[in-house]
């Protein structure tokens, strides 16, 4: 949940430390099997949302944040973190922002289309998130301020950051291969001209 930012993940793990020391030590729990309990929960909120249970289902994306929390800390505390674990908790991510956003749209809370292209914005930045380190974060959490924002502005939110997040993060990339080509000696052109000359 943490990976782009360390500072946040160790603070998390903090407040958290004695829920990672439950689950890991006192049930034997290892990141997977928290990272499903957490797209449970979410799913679950999802469920309750679209049937109209509001407050309860924020309870219980509530705890599946929490749980998402845990599953990292565990990782990186325990020394458990791996490249597959990673893609378990970023494909759970999304799957669980899939089902919590599809019961706001079910309940009216929200258009459907809107909801549709703020997930659709978060599955963009997703494609680019580690490789250019940026991330907002402005995805789950917005939905909790519903007492005062409409539902449709928090998407419209959603939307909104996570697109410039992954124009920023297409941006940072770029800016990071052009650097590259550029210690090479030049352009793609430049380069390409080069590797080809020197196979005359």
């Amino acid at each position: 949940m943490f990976e782009l930012a360390p500072g946040i993940g160790r603070f998390s793990d903090r407040v958290l430390w004695p829920l990672i020391r439950l689950l890991h030590e006192g049930l034997g729990l290892g990141p997977e099997p928290v990272s499903w309990a957490a797209f449970g929960a979410s799913a679950l909120a999802g469920v309750l949302i679209g049937s109209g249970r509001l407050v309860p289902g924020l309870a219980c994306m509530a705890l599946g944040q929490v749980l998402d929390g845990v599953d990292g800390g565990i990782a990186r505390r325990f020394g458990l973190e791996s490249e597959r674990g990673r893609a378990l908790d970023e494909w759970l991510d999304r799957a669980s922002e899939a089902a919590i956003f599809a019961g706001f749209a079910y309940a009216g809370l929200a258009p459907a289309k809107l909801v549709a292209l703020a997930f659709t914005a978060i599955l963009l930045l997703t494609t680019v998130a580690h490789r250019s380190g940026v991330d907002p974060g402005v995805k789950r959490f917005a939905l909790y301020f519903g007492r005062w924002i409409s539902y449709p502005h928090l998407f419209m939110l959603i939307f909104g950051v996570n697109l410039v997040g992954y124009v920023v993060g297409m941006l940072v990339i770029d800016c990071a291969f052009q650097k590259k080509m550029d210690a090479l000696g030049g352009d793609l052109d430049t380069v390409a001209s080069r590797a080809a000359a020197s196979e005359r």
